[in-house]
């Protein structure tokens, strides 16, 4: 954030925004999109910039209001998730009898995991899921699998490093910055770059 222009910046977390929101019955990244519409008030004329499952959500918030968006390391298909099944029936199942949330499973990520810039905030954040709330992990898999109607609309940037093990490069055009799926956090300014050149177009303009 500090290598973009100034603005009103708005951190979204989604691990709050679900608590909030409790939502009854099934989830999916139009329900949560539509939710955080109306809790901040998202138009047009807003940018979201999204991160992975981030982006995703940011994509359908576009569907929904129009904002521009910008996609980090993410993706309009959901194909293009690198997960060892979508079926939400076994996802659910895994998570139920605990494992999910394993240490064996953990430790078979974790081994497999291929980079070495990355490696120990990917060792972080793999710890982190094991502490989450089994209902939080349910709501984070139904986003990220749940169908939904067939986007409309397309990302007006897309940003993806071709090395990203966890969500398969774009077979749309796309800004190709070094590293993988973490490139935001270790090649910020290579992202950045493309975010500047954007935000600079879109209030050439006029519109703030």
């Amino acid at each position: 954030m500090p290598l973009l222009p100034p603005a009103e910046y708005v951190r979204i977390n989604l691990a709050d925004e679900f608590q909030r929101w409790q939502p009854a019955g099934a989830v999916n990244v139009r329900k949560l999109a539509q939710t955080l519409i109306d809790l901040y008030e998202i138009r047009a004329d807003d940018v979201i910039i999204g991160h992975s499952m981030g982006g995703w959500v940011a994509i359908n918030i576009k569907e929904l209001s129009g904002a521009t968006v910008i996609q980090l390391a993410s993706w309009t298909n959901q194909k293009k998730i690198l997960f060892p099944t979508d079926n939400l029936t076994i996802l659910k199942l895994m998570l139920n009898t605990g494992l999910t949330q394993s240490r064996m499973l953990t430790r078979f990520f974790r081994k497999a995991y291929p980079f070495q810039e990355s490696r120990a905030l990917y060792d972080q954040l793999l710890e982190g899921s094991t502490t989450m709330a089994r209902l939080y992990v349910w709501q984070q898999l139904q986003t990220l699998f749940a169908k939904v109607a067939p986007l409309t609309v397309q990302p007006d940037l897309r940003i993806h490093a071709r090395r990203d093990s966890i969500v398969s490069p774009p077979d749309e055009p796309f800004v190709d910055v070094p590293g993988d799926h973490f490139c935001l956090v270790f090649h910020a300014e290579a992202v950045a770059e493309p975010i500047r050149t954007l935000l600079a177009n879109r209030s050439g303009m006029g519109t703030a």
